[in-house]
């Protein structure tokens, strides 16, 4: 490529582009800058044909905006990626994501470039929000996939099973056999009833809907003690019969993680659950705690988990305004604890 091509793409970049580019030299004052900077930045002072300082724009430097020019960027020759507050042609005081480096080491000269930091924010909530779609759709088809191989290995063998068995009836002439056989027919039947209707409950149980999260969570506890043998220690104090059904849903189901965790991974004998209403920040919350004094794990680690597991969990407790703190060390169990606001206080 020409070098006078280069010069002509760079400089319809810089008239062009949508990011303010702005050219200074070692004491701040403007060498140059491109149209978006002139029609954005408060130009009480600009004049074309005048250079003036940067710093007049300037309204402070970080998170919090504060004025510190002991430690100015533009004493700086290294790249530096930061935080400013800049005055717009309104007056507005608005926050930048600011890029500053110098290019000209002979002549001091740097360049100074701005993005609103709004629109920054608004990238990075797309791609949250692209990468929590992905996740989702995963722990979707990771559980289509489980229930599919619960259904296949867990009941349609065993009705395969019992049909061929049942064909043979009619082969038995001893009335005695017949009849055990029958019986040991029932129980694959009844055995196989129990085990569809655990799915049906893992999937979305009833009396969540029709009874309220406590009913719902002191039967899935009794289902947890059976199937996996460990105790749990169900403490519950609410105020209320019923809540908000997003809410219910998202306790229930942080909640039957947890406890999923704990009694498949932790090799304790009995997980603690406590839910109740608290006041929290002048407002009614529901706090819950699941723990356990079992395995623990590194808390950098990918811990072992189902569905969207500890992921799944924090996304969960956001949807609905609330917090959720996880703690595990090995050796030491895990403690899962969260709070969701479910009114204002009148205080």
């Amino acid at each position: 490529m020409k070098t006078q091509d280069l010069t002509s793409l760079l400089k319809a970049m810089f008239h062009q582009s949508k990011e303010m580019i702005i050219f200074v030299d070692r004491h701040g004052e403007i060498v140059y800058m491109n149209e978006e900077a002139q029609t954005t930045l408060d130009e009480r002072d600009y004049d074309r044909n005048q250079f003036i300082n940067i710093c007049g724009h300037c309204l402070g430097v970080g998170s919090n905006g504060t004025y510190d020019c002991s430690n100015c960027f533009l004493l700086s020759k290294e790249k530096l990626t930061f935080q400013v507050y800049m005055r717009t042609r309104g007056g507005e005081r608005v926050a930048y994501v600011a890029n500053f480096q110098q290019i000209d080491h002979e002549n001091n000269i740097s360049v100074f470039t701005l993005n609103p930091l709004s629109e920054l924010m608004k990238q990075q909530e797309l791609e949250h929000q692209k990468l929590l779609t992905q996740r989702i759709i995963q722990a979707q088809e990771n559980e289509r996939k489980r229930i599919s191989r619960d259904l296949h290995d867990g009941v349609t063998q065993e009705l395969l099973n019992l049909l061929l068995e049942m064909r043979l009836f009619k082969y038995t002439s001893d009335r005695e056999e017949l009849d055990e056989k029958i019986k040991k027919s029932e129980d694959t039947l009844s055995y196989l009833l129990d085990y569809v209707r655990n799915i049906s409950v893992e999937l979305r149980p009833a009396s969540l809907d029709d009874l309220g999260i406590e009913a719902a969570l002191k039967t899935h506890f009794k289902w947890t003690e059976k199937q996996y043998g460990i105790l749990v220690n169900y403490d519950t104090n609410l105020e209320r019969q019923r809540y908000q059904p997003e809410i219910e849903t998202v306790v229930y189901r942080v909640i039957q993680e947890a406890v999923f965790n704990a009694a498949k991974y932790s090799e304790s004998d009995e997980v603690s659950v406590k839910l109740q209403e608290v006041l929290s920040f002048n407002a009614v919350h529901i706090h819950f705690e699941i723990k356990d004094e079992g395995n623990g794990f590194i808390m950098e680690d990918d811990p072992k988990g189902s569905g969207l597991g500890l992921f799944g969990m924090q996304e969960r407790i956001s949807s609905v305004n609330g917090t959720l703190n996880i703690n595990s060390e090995p050796g030491k169990g895990t403690k899962v604890e969260g709070f969701i606001p479910v009114e204002e206080s009148i205080i």
